[in-house]
């Protein structure tokens, strides 16, 4: 057992060693080139040390500091320029260069014997160790992989050990045979040395890497006023937020290491001489250097994984306070070695480290700006602080007493260190390219006498969306006399505006207004005498009841219908005994028109005890039939009809009104009744139960989620975890919040699914007749990765979880180095290792293919995951696995059984030839498949007519077929050709005839059937939106380009304004900018002032299908936020997920560089395409002044849309046809 465990464990090294063959060669370069320079710093150091000491008093020790310190700032801060303008690579060269050669000549300047070259070279050592280290990692953080980073991080730091403990044991031999003086050409030989690993380095970087990149800070700047001055600066400070606590950190660091230098200086000098000393010192570097070795190695790395790179960064400055307390007690010479040796074993190893890797999220352009004021300033003007301090407390204090400073300044830096993780976290979320999270949303003061006026004015306007949606406002708000404006609604020019007011009359019967509404019992539309009659029956007048019999043989069956509810409602047995015969008689009708009436006449009575003729209603054979029944029963809230709305969940057609009629139900009664649905394996009606439950909302809804998240399928449990994100959203709590099941729970479980899948994957990818089981685990495996970030975003801020998985999922290493480095920070628990892991795994294949057993172990693992798709596939490639093979599992379905799963995979691999789907999972394909029917042609049989509507595409699957427009031939069409894709989105016009060449069989798949299956499966909708979204995208930016250049002269304005829109996702100011009129526009933007938020809705060409009662409810989902002028609102390259249209204020259009493209103003609107494609924004856009922006985000117009089929079928087909005509 042990050998094959061995030989699994040296396989998978190997196969990651290969696959990162390429980072372990660049580790290698920078191991050398790290042991090359701390073994010449080690060595440099120690000479000059031995040097100064043995030539003067100590005295002048502390006296060195000051200089030593100007020194190393003034170098700091030149290389802070040249860092700026020169590339990493060839600054490091000149660095090494110029050190090399300054090394020979001070050696020079030793044998003159001159006094003063002395100390030269023991501040001019530091300085030229100082270049050398900076370089390296700077040169380091621009060539590695920053993914990698962590793992790698400890290699290359090792480097720098391994040169401090072979020069310090090799110190104590050539002191002794060459002499201190000599130890100067071994110090500029090593740093000479590190040329040979840079130009290597340079050659192994790719052309991605930032050391290509052309650092300009100033650009970062855009537009912004203030140049290089304090305005610069605090630009760099927004840049770098955490810089100033990883600077007083540092700052505090170094001067508590100066004064133990100082400390160790002092009583190292009273007992040693010479080459003694440097004898001792090179012994002392040696065995310190052994033990920071062992830390770096089976330490530092298991130290940062998992207690984090926050809480790593306190052990060293925690390390010294004890040590320091310690001198203080104990002043020898032990002890001192004891506290220095810590800045060599922890300070070198994880000290050393987290610093490198707390800089590495920030973006190159800054990087080199933060570490050179850290370097250069922060640091050693700490380090000239303590030299004034040791000026000036030296001939005062003791070397013991010094300890008191030291540990007042490692409690300053301990408290530095804690409030950096917040900063830090604010850098990561900003690499991340996500949004700020603490946008404040600014609602309408509806109580202010400005917002009273605006609303009364609007019911007076001709147009009924804003009337109505006016009037639902005020009709909620308290104080407001609505009863005054009743007489000039009931006039309006709207059926709408009048029946929303005889409504009103009914339920309220306000006094004055009888003869008001019996005024329109005489009016001309059915509706309107209906609406009348009931609010005239409301006031329950003896003399109305006679009037109110006749309706009951009214021709129209809405009147007869609103007798039969004024009987029922207002006259009580009398009125009953009189309408109980009519409504027998119309529940029977054979009239579908009459049983609707029927249907929402009990909503209309709001009876709970007339609710069993809705049970057979809601089993109607009309689905309009149905709606009705569902509409009343959301009124009646009747548990005994809740076995007959379920079942309709399982229908587009009365999908939205059943869920509304679940979710008007009280939480206490709904929820025990849905439970056994949605326990229940299998239940056609499950999948849209996570949806109703979200509606209810609550604690008891999110338990009841939880709870059955575990035994769900796939499907199911992205469904379930959907909802959760949607109540957490709604409700702000975590929807765990003592639940028996928590979101950590689904989480963990989910971990071992990836794990599952990625295993798997790899292996079978290996094995060439294998690879289509390998690519539909791979597709499990990123599925399940998108689901734990949802459960992870249930426990912690889900914005900041969706950015993380947005980045960690893209390509650009930095960002996903952030994207770890945020889980790491945030995620606590026994989950928090586990994510780690996971968001550190690459799936790659397998380096040699699997044996037969393990293939079999892996193929019954992915069985047992219950994913219907991978187990189709699994299934159709049988033929090449033994049916006693995975257990015995494949033995368990039947013949009939392989062969419907070879043909659902044959159908997806012709789906995957249309171009329209090209992008889709193997899974959404196999449902699109489900869909398919075969069509059989005889020759010369026309498939398709030109000028005919069509509404169906077609894929041949045998035969060929010849198109031919205006009778002529244009082509042949093969098997696997597929002809009339954009006619299942848009229903357009045939352009050409297309007929059987011969004897043909075709796959048919019919628009009502993509677009019922679209709004049951919500990602199989959103990634055919974002395939047609992404196409319309770069036909766009084609299209821009190719007008760009004919507009420069008579339109550039214009044409600007157009590229930009498009580039900021908003296609719709786009079209605006080119086809709208400017008096048009005027008009829209001045007149909208009533109903902001619908005017600038409307004027989104991708709700424009959306109902006028759509757009009422759409308008209530949007947020109102208001920005300073200046203020960022997106910014070029974080994801897209919510549109803004533009109610006051203007927004300035801009590239990241700053340079304007554009300026939208009120009415315009941008983000469009975010909506439906979540991709990252292409330009950033900025307040021009105070503005008032609408913001839609994407979750809840995606929730608006997939619950009205309609909605749905609008959005795609604009889509569809926007590409089509933009093609042309």
């Amino acid at each position: 057992m042990g050998r094959p465990n061995l030989r699994k464990r040296l396989s998978g090294s190997l196969t990651a060693f290969t696959a990162d063959r390429e980072e372990y060669g660049k580790v290698l370069l920078l191991f050398g080139y790290l042991f090359c320079a701390v073994s010449a710093s080690t060595i440099g150091r120690t000479a000059a040390d031995a040097m100064f000491l043995s030539r003067f008093d100590s005295a002048l020790l502390s006296k060195m500091y000051l200089p030593q310190a100007l020194a190393l700032m003034a170098a700091g801060v030149a290389y802070q320029r040249l860092g700026g303008r020169w590339r990493q690579d060839r600054l490091a060269l000149a660095v090494i260069a110029g050190a090399g050669g300054l090394s020979l000549l001070s050696r020079a300047g030793v044998a003159a014997g001159q006094s003063w070259v002395f100390p030269v070279i023991y501040i001019g050592y530091d300085v030229l160790n100082f270049l050398m280290v900076v370089s390296f990692w700077q040169l380091a953080a621009s060539v590695m992989d920053q993914r990698k980073a962590k793992r790698m991080i400890g290699l290359v730091g090792s480097g720098g050990i391994a040169g401090g403990i072979v020069s310090g044991f090799a110190l104590k031999g050539l002191s002794g045979a060459i002499g201190t003086e000599n130890l100067i050409y071994c110090y500029a030989l090593l740093q000479l040395l590190c040329l040979v690993f840079v130009i290597g380095l340079a050659r192994r970087a790719g052309a991605g890497s930032d050391l290509f990149a052309s650092p300009s800070p100033s650009a970062g700047n855009g537009g912004k006023k203030g140049g290089a001055g304090g305005g610069s600066f605090r630009t760099f400070m927004e840049h770098v937020p955490h810089l100033k606590y990883v600077a007083i950190m540092s700052g505090a660091v170094v001067l508590s290491l100066v004064l133990i230098d100082y400390q160790f200086k002092v009583i190292l000098k009273g007992t040693l001489q010479d080459d003694a000393l440097a004898g001792f010192m090179g012994s002392f570097y040696g065995f310190s250097g052994l033990l920071a070795l062992a830390v770096q190695l089976l330490v530092s790395g298991r130290l940062i994984s998992r207690f984090g790179v926050m809480t790593a960064l306190l052990l060293f400055p925690l390390a010294l306070l004890a040590g320091s307390f310690g001198v203080l007690l104990i002043p020898v010479l032990a002890m001192a070695v004891s506290v220095k040796g810590t800045d060599k074993v922890l300070g070198d190893t994880v000290y050393s480290s987290v610093n490198q890797l707390i800089m590495f999220p920030v973006a190159p352009e800054w990087r080199g700006r933060a570490k050179g004021f850290l370097d250069g300033v922060a640091r050693n003007g700490a380090k000239g602080l303590a030299a004034l301090l040791l000026i000036a407390l030296s001939p005062l204090l003791s070397a013991a007493q010094f300890s008191y400073l030291i540990m007042a300044a490692l409690l300053i830096a301990v408290i530095a260190a804690i409030r950096l993780r917040g900063a830090y976290m604010q850098l990561l979320l900003r690499s991340l390219r996500t949004q700020d999270l603490d946008l404040q949303e600014t609602r309408l003061d509806l109580m202010d006498p400005a917002s009273r006026k605006l609303l009364t004015d609007a019911i007076a306007s001709e147009d009924a969306a804003q009337a109505l949606y006016a009037l639902r406002v005020l009709e909620r708000l308290e104080g407001f006399e609505l009863e005054a404006h009743l007489p000039s609604l009931l006039r309006h020019s709207s059926a709408e505006v009048k029946r929303w007011a005889l409504d009103w009359i009914r339920r309220h019967t306000p006094a004055g207004l009888e003869e008001e509404a019996l005024r329109l019992t005489g009016a001309e539309e059915p509706v309107i005498r209906a609406r009348a009659w009931l609010a005239v029956a409301a006031y329950a007048r003896e003399e109305h009841l006679e009037p109110l019999t006749g309706l009951l043989q009214d021709q129209a069956i809405v009147v007869r219908s609103a007798g039969i509810a004024g009987l029922i409602q207002h006259y009580g047995i009398e009125g009953m005994f009189r309408a109980v015969g009519t409504l027998k008689e119309l529940l029977d009708s054979p009239e579908e028109e009459e049983r609707q009436a029927m249907a929402a006449l009990f909503g209309e009575l709001g009876l709970p005890s007339f609710y069993k003729p809705l049970l057979r209603l809601l089993q109607d054979e009309s689905a309009q039939v149905r709606v009705r029944a569902l509409e009343s029963a959301a009124v009646l809230q009747v548990p005994e009809l809740v076995q007959a709305i379920v079942p309709l969940l399982s229908y587009g057609s009365t999908r939205a009104p059943a869920l509304h009629a679940l979710a008007s139900y009280e939480e206490a009664v709904i929820l025990p009744l849905l439970g056994p649905y949605l326990q229940e394996a299998g239940h056609p009606a499950a999948p849209f139960l996570p949806q109703a439950l979200a509606l209810i909302g609550g604690q008891r809804a999110s338990s009841l989620l939880l709870s059955v998240y575990g035994k769900a399928d796939e499907e199911l449990r992205g469904r379930l975890l959907d909802a959760l994100v949607a109540i957490r959203a709604e409700a702000g709590f975590s929807p765990d919040e003592g639940a028996g099941t928590t979101a950590e729970d689904c989480a963990a479980a989910e971990l071992e699914r990836y794990w599952l899948y990625a295993h798997a994957s790899e292996a079978l990818a290996a094995a060439p007749e294998l690879a289509e089981i390998a690519a539909a685990a791979d597709e499990a495996r990123l599925r399940t990765a998108e689901r734990i970030f949802g459960l992870l975003a249930l426990s912690y801020d889900p914005q900041t979880m969706k950015a993380v998985h947005v980045n960690w999922s893209g390509t650009d290493a930095r960002r996903q180095a952030s994207a770890a480095e945020v889980v790491d920070q945030l995620v606590s628990g026994r989950l928090r290792s586990s994510i780690a892991q996971m968001m550190a795994h690459a799936s790659r294949p397998l380096a040699e293919q699997p044996d037969q057993a393990t293939v079999h172990t892996h193929i019954a693992g992915l069985l047992e995951t219950g994913e219907v798709w991978l187990r189709s596939v699994i299934l159709a490639s049988a033929a090449g696995l033994s049916a006693d093979g995975a257990g015995g599992r494949l033995a368990r379905w039947t013949a009939d059984e392989h062969k419907q799963a070879a043909a659902e995979v044959e159908r997806v691999r012709l789906l995957r030839s249309v171009s329209l789907f090209q992008g889709l999972t193997g899974r959404e394909l196999a449902a699109l498949g489900t869909r398919l029917r075969e069509v059989l042609a005889a020759e010369g049989q026309p498939i398709i007519t030109e000028g005919e509507t069509g509404d169906a595409l077609y894929v041949i699957r045998e035969g060929s077929a010849e198109v031919l427009r205006g009778g002529q031939r244009l082509g042949l069409l093969a098997p696997g050709d597929c002809f009339g894709e954009m006619a299942v989105l848009t229903s357009s016009v045939r352009a050409a005839t297309v007929r059987a060449a011969g004897g043909s069989r075709l796959w048919r798949l019919d628009s009502e059937d993509v677009y019922d299956l679209l709004f049951d499966h919500k990602e199989m909708a959103l990634s055919l939106m974002a395939i047609l979204s992404r196409r319309l995208r770069t036909v766009n930016r084609e299209a821009a380009a190719a007008v760009a250049g004919p507009l420069a002269d008579s339109g550039q304005t214009e044409a600007q304004s157009s590229v930009a829109a498009i580039a900021a996702g908003g296609l719709e100011a786009a079209a605006v900018e080119l086809r709208t009129e400017p008096g048009r526009r005027q008009e829209a933007a001045t007149s909208g002032a009533i109903l902001r938020r619908i005017l600038v809705l409307q004027r989104i060409d991708l709700f424009a299908h959306v109902s006028a009662d759509d757009f009422v409810q759409l308008a209530g989902m949007v947020q109102e936020i208001r920005y300073e002028a200046g203020e960022a609102i997106v910014r070029e390259g974080e994801p897209g997920d919510c549109l803004y249209g533009i109610i006051e204020g203007s927004v300035r259009v801009h590239s990241g560089g700053g340079q304007q493209l554009a300026l939208l103003s009120s009415g315009d609107c941008f983000g469009e395409m975010a909506l439906i494609d979540g991709e990252p924004r292409s330009a950033s856009c900025t307040a021009a002044g105070p503005a008032l922006l609408l913001r839609l985000p994407r979750e809840q117009a995606l929730s608006f849309c997939f619950t009205r089929l309609d909605v749905l079928k609008s959005m795609m087909r604009v889509l569809a046809v926007r590409l089509r005509d933009t093609q042309k």
